[in-house]
């Protein structure tokens, strides 16, 4: 693992990876917080580029060694499921019964899909555990790589996801929907929630049970949404945002800071709604009094056609 912040020494030494990178300027610490004792400190001057090659180095995944599963002969096919001849189980896939998989999708190796999930055509799904009764949509990307990179010698470097995607009970991913596997940590998705067409959610995003996302929201890396939280169309949210439980957020408003519960934002910035709404109603109170004292059509020369 790496660290770079000394806030979060004595965590992580209350439960001590093998080995640990870290900047030069976090070795004392490291050692005063005794993470030293059981684990090997490794100081590096770009510790996030240092991960990416130490983990790329170490980690192949499924998905991306064997890009067409080699077929059933190794997945669980439960009973009762209705699967399309043109569809695709990679091997070790587990499918619960009575589950239903449309034409041209691919169910990657690994997977778990629970009981009665409906799988639209033209899906793909990698890297994941779905709950019962899930509905992914068509043309739906569960499980892909994140938007995860850092610039090393003068050029972009992929850092690896080694995550997955947890999906609880009856969720549903709309159509043409993204949801990126975790980089370190998993995204997850609790129970009762639904999702609309064409939404993006990040890697590591945690939402909570029984929200409702509409149609093109952005959720950055790392965002937690609470529990019953709505969130309007083409809402977006900066990276590391959290949203309390039972909060709104209306459409088109771009999240900046943190929402408390059951709170309602608008607007871009977002900030609190009736302060959004007031704010905008002086505004168009103002204009129209400005209008009214300096008119300039009123100050046009009128036109006679004379030279």
């Amino acid at each position: 693992m790496f660290v770079r912040d000394a806030k979060l020494l004595a965590g992580i030494a209350t439960n001590p990876p093998t080995a640990c990178l870290l900047p030069e300027r976090l070795l004392d610490a490291a050692r005063e917080a005794g993470l030293h004792e059981r684990t090997g400190l490794i100081a590096c001057a770009n510790v996030r580029a240092s991960f990416a090659l130490l983990a790329g180095a170490l980690h192949e995944s499924i998905s991306e060694t064997s890009i067409v599963p080699t077929g059933t002969d190794e997945a669980t096919i439960g009973a009762d499921c209705r699967i399309h001849p043109s569809a695709i189980i990679g091997d070790g896939a587990e499918i619960g019964d009575g589950c239903t998989i449309g034409a041209n999708s691919v169910i990657g190796a690994g997977v778990i899909l629970g009981k009665g999930c409906w799988i639209g055509a033209h899906v793909s799904i990698t890297h994941a555990i779905f709950g019962e009764r899930c509905r992914i949509l068509a043309g739906a990307r569960i499980g892909e790589l994140g938007f995860g990179f850092v610039v090393h010698e003068g050029r972009q470097l992929r850092v690896p996801q080694l995550g997955r995607v947890i999906l609880g009970d009856e969720v549903e991913i709309g159509a043409n929907t993204t949801v990126d596997r975790g980089a370190l940590a998993d995204t997850k998705i609790g129970d009762y929630t639904k999702i609309d067409n064409l939404a993006q959610i990040a890697h590591n995003v945690v939402i909570g049970k029984n929200c409702a996302l509409a149609g093109m929201c952005g959720i950055s890396g790392s965002c937690v949404i609470g529990d019953g939280a709505m969130l309007g169309g083409q809402v977006v949210l900066s990276d590391h945002v959290t949203i309390g439980a039972g909060a709104t957020i209306y459409a088109r408003s771009a999240l900046m800071r943190d929402v408390p519960p059951g709170e309602a934002w608008a607007g871009m910035p977002a900030k609190p709604a009736r302060q959004y709404f007031k704010e905008i109603a002086t505004l168009t109170k103002l204009a129209k009094t400005g209008s009214k004292k300096t008119d300039p059509v009123k100050n046009v020369p009128e036109q006679t056609g004379e030279e």
